[in-house]
């Protein structure tokens, strides 16, 4: 045989091999480089999330279409935190092969774990070549970008707004020591005898501090503070009502919504300035 011929016979056999292993491995690698949808769930319909990250679980639950924590505790979760764990829901993935050998994708043993109602998503480890994450769902593993696990809290403290009122909820009315300040044909005023001095334009800021400064501290364990010193009651524009209760401390003060387990720690000068409309002009 000449060595043209060994040549030829050598490429023939390249090619052979490689057109065996394309045939064999369809499913690694789609037809006409078309993505996978990893689910075909839409983050709208998704009324519970369970998270498992490390040994900590934390649940979450959709109530008249907002988020909230009941495990380990009962709080508002961080609506915009929830959308970015749902976004794994629409990840699309070049790479979908059969779950077979989950010790060898990391995925015996995960750090992460996921259940979108009855959808069970694993996350484990990084592909050596494109860096991307595999995750396996419905007994088939997919490559997607590490982005997916990043979003997902280490703690489920992490998941709870820091906000004391949600954006949904538009106060109207606060009712704080013997002080009702309400909001009449668009603007805020006083009704106590020394409120002369409390003007519209001061009142808004006082009531927008309520609505979107955010806690310095969540807090689940109140014994370190004292006895409920205030009592606040907010009534909102479309008639619900909350109750908060304000625990003082040296340092500052935390603010208890009822029927919630966390609380929102502030500073001593924040915690003076929500409770009081006259501390924000002394500022």
């Amino acid at each position: 045989m000449t060595y043209h011929s060994q040549l030829n016979l050598i490429m023939l056999v390249t090619v052979i091999g490689l057109a065996i292993f394309l045939y064999l491995t369809p499913r690694f690698q789609s037809e006409n480089d078309e993505a996978y949808s990893v689910s075909l769930r839409k983050p709208e319909s998704v009324q519970t999330i369970r998270i498992v990250r490390h040994g900590q679980e934390a649940a979450l639950r959709r109530i008249t279409d907002i988020w909230h924590l009941v495990q380990p505790y009962s709080a508002r979760a961080d609506t915009a935190l929830v959308e970015k764990i749902l976004h794994v829901l629409s990840a699309n993935s070049r790479q979908r092969f059969p779950l077979k050998d989950p010790e060898g994708f990391n995925l015996d043993h995960p750090g992460i774990e996921l259940y979108f109602d009855d959808d069970h998503f694993v996350f484990g480890g990084l592909a050596p070549v494109t860096n991307e994450q595999y995750l396996a769902i419905n007994d088939h593993i997919y490559l997607v970008s590490p982005r997916y696990a990043i979003w997902i809290p280490a703690s489920p403290l992490d998941l709870v707004s820091a906000k004391l009122l949600a954006d949904d909820e538009i106060p109207v009315q606060f009712e704080l020591d013997g002080v009702v300040i309400r909001q009449q044909n668009g603007q805020w005023a006083a009704v106590s005898e020394n409120s002369g001095s409390l003007t519209h334009t001061l009142l808004e800021s006082w009531a927008n501090l309520w609505r979107f400064h955010q806690a310095t501290e969540l807090v689940t364990d109140l014994r370190d503070h004292s006895d409920i010193q205030t009592v606040i009651t907010i009534i909102l524009q479309d008639g619900r009502q909350i109750r908060i209760d304000v625990f003082k401390s040296n340092s500052g003060a935390v603010f208890l919504r009822s029927g919630e387990q966390v609380g929102y720690y502030f500073s001593d000068s924040v915690s003076r300035r929500l409770l009081s409309p006259y501390a924000v002009k002394a500022d």
